[in-house]
């Protein structure tokens, strides 16, 4: 814990420093950004940008149409190329921790000659100086807040605005299922009385949006992509799809398809589920969440994914949906047999 807040106050400094020379840094959340992603970047940027700092927030795609009535985006910035990439002073990560997860802009992210993260995501090695990496936070926006709460008490001013307080509760409350996941954490929930207390913040309408809001096609893809399901290890293990040609069929986007897994993981006796969507490019993206002992994140791994021990993501290539619920199938069945016996003998 000791490490952790001495990289939270280092990347501080530096951030203070550059204030001072109106220096600039960039923000890269992770692809296909969520709610806890962007929310943490805008919200730093705001704070950085309040202190005199240049900032930019660099993202892939342009923001879906499920988190388009969050605040503040229309200052994010679409990478294509180098060209979009501002000379930067220091390059922070957002809910990741490497290039990796940056598709194109990880070029534009490395080529800082400071770099930092912040994230709560489990990794592997040791992170680096300016990495503010906390796998016991709930969420990124969690950890921004943390730091934005620290400039403020070293300057003695406000920083935080309405937008920061929605756009922080938007990540915290995805990531943590609306505070009902186990990642939630006390610390979470007294930063959101904290916002919720300091500015005006229509939480209703904000649940609305972020988890009701929804078209005649979401519906019908979600009962499409429901009666995909099939069990496999005496319905432990729950495994659904979506094509492409049944998201065109629907004229149905596929930016908010991974919730669908939770609400797959809440059928009695799963243990652990795998939702697949076929991406453009013929890439299969698959969303796990799990229940008991099968650790999502260390299975999505050995598939260079990653995520958290009851939520995870992995991306498998060159293989047709059928294929890769077979392989999955195979895998899954084999770690949960495995986990099983240990919890037995604990």
């Amino acid at each position: 814990m000791k490490a952790i807040q001495q990289a939270g106050n280092r990347l501080l400094e530096i951030a203070i420093d550059l204030a001072a020379i109106g220096g600039c840094v960039g923000l890269f959340p992770h692809e296909r950004f969520d709610a806890d992603a962007i929310g943490a970047a805008v919200s730093f940027s705001r704070a950085l940008r309040a202190l005199g700092c240049e900032t930019s927030v660099l993202v892939d795609e342009a923001v879906p149409d499920s988190l388009s009535h969050l605040p503040g985006l229309e200052e994010i910035i679409i990478y294509e190329d180098m060209e979009d990439c501002p000379a930067l002073d220091l390059a922070i990560a957002i809910d990741c921790y490497d290039a990796d997860r940056m598709g194109e802009r990880g070029a534009c992210y490395l080529n800082s000659p400071l770099r930092g993260a912040v994230d709560h995501h489990v990794y592997e090695g040791e992170p680096d100086m300016l990495d503010l990496i906390d796998v016991s936070a709930s969420s990124s926006c969690e950890l921004v807040f943390s730091l934005i709460w620290e400039l403020e008490l070293q300057l003695s001013r406000p920083l935080f605005d309405e937008t920061m307080a929605v756009l922080l509760l938007a990540g915290t409350i995805t990531d943590t299922g609306r505070y009902s996941y186990s990642n939630t954490t006390p610390l979470c929930l007294r930063q959101a009385a904290s916002l919720l207390e300091r500015f005006r913040v229509d939480l209703a309408a904000l649940h609305h949006n972020l988890y009701e809001r929804t078209t005649v096609n979401r519906l019908q893809i979600k009962g499409d992509i429901f009666s995909t399901i099939s069990s496999v290890a005496d319905g432990r293990i729950l495994l659904a799809h979506v094509s492409r040609a049944m998201l065109e069929k629907r004229e149905a986007p596929d930016d908010e398809l991974s919730n669908l897994a939770s609400e797959i993981r809440a059928a009695d006796d799963a243990a652990a589920v795998f939702l697949l969507i076929e991406s453009e490019n013929g890439d299969i993206r698959v969303s796990i969440r799990s229940n008991s002992c099968f650790d999502s994140q260390a299975f999505a791994r050995q598939f260079n994914g990653g995520g958290h021990v009851k939520a995870a993501g992995m991306t498998l290539q060159g293989l047709s949906i059928d294929e890769a619920k077979e392989k999955i199938a195979v895998e899954a069945e084999h770690w949960l047999n495995i986990c099983s016996k240990e919890s037995d003998h604990e």
